[in-house]
């Protein structure tokens, strides 16, 4: 079997994330691993770690009509449902060991998020219900790359052209800067020339995205300079986007908590999906 794609079910947005999954695998052709965290010593518990589907069924009903309908979907070899016990982040931390995508509901809270994020061994994409603009925005349906310079977001940008071209979506850089006066946006058909902005956004913005325009010539490259805080201007850039994906150069930093954390923070406020990349993160080998 190919690559794998572990999604959390249970606990907030939970079933947000296995739709989300379960998307995702269809496109790529992956392996979809469901997690099912429960509590230690109850009836799904003490049943197997691999229960049979008369087992989930009486159970947890809810959980079964999902199995089932995912493998209705996606085929019932591409599909595995394994069930652990204890605490959720930490399972959550060990199912994303050998995969390449871990998938997870970020309700209201945000302990658990913020442990998998912090500790997780791959990319991490955090669904809430999605948040839409009445009045529209200038990247819906784009994958958006926040762009800050370093190892960390060429990394990121990495999973933003591939997950933009697998998907055949657009893709928009934007790089925050408090200099600019006003958002400012280009591509390769308009260019807004009235607003003011700052020179280095601009070149940054262009040396990050050409390499990855070259190796995927098929996926449209949209810039944008942002005006205020960085938070503030990525979680208003995911306003419609389909993805919003982020470096985190500090994934398992011990002091991030007291210093901000823009990954943690854009995961649990963004009104689209998040992917959280850590930095020099590869392909993990399949299960």
């Amino acid at each position: 079997m190919g690559r794998s794609i572990a999604v959390g079910i249970g606990g907030a947005c939970g079933w947000q994330a296995l739709a989300w999954a379960t998307e995702e695998a269809e496109r790529t052709g992956d392996r979809l691993v469901l997690l099912h965290v429960c509590a230690p010593g109850s009836p799904l518990d003490k049943a197997a770690e691999i229960p049979t589907p008369a087992e989930v069924e009486l159970f947890d009903p809810p959980l079964a009509r999902a199995y089932t309908t995912t493998q209705t979907r996606l085929g019932g070899q591409r599909v595995a449902l394994r069930i652990r016990s204890g605490e959720p982040a930490a399972r959550l931390v060990d199912a994303s060991t050998g995969v390449r995508l871990l998938v997870i509901g970020a309700g209201v809270g945000g302990r658990t998020v913020r442990r998998v994020l912090r500790h997780a061994h791959c990319p991490v994409v955090a669904v809430r219900p999605e948040t839409r603009s009445p009045h529209g925005s200038p990247l819906t349906g784009h994958v958006v790359i926040g762009v800050d310079g370093t190892a960390a977001g060429r990394t990121a940008m990495e999973f933003a052209f591939h997950h933009a071209a697998t998907h055949r979506l657009p893709l928009a850089a934007v790089r925050v800067s408090e200099a600019s006066r006003d958002d400012y946006f280009s591509d390769d058909v308009t260019l807004s020339t009235h607003f003011a902005v700052e020179p280095a956004a601009l070149e940054l913005l262009a040396a990050e995205t050409e390499p990855w325009a070259l190796k995927c010539p098929t996926v449209p490259v949209r810039r944008a300079v942002l005006h205020g805080r960085v938070v503030d201007c990525l979680v208003r850039a995911g306003l419609g986007a389909r993805l919003l994906v982020v470096g985190d150069k500090r994934r398992g930093a011990v002091g991030r908590a007291r210093t901000g954390d823009v990954p943690l923070t854009v995961a649990t406020e963004a009104p689209c999906p998040v992917a959280v990349v850590p930095l020099d993160q590869r392909e993990a080998d399949p299960l």
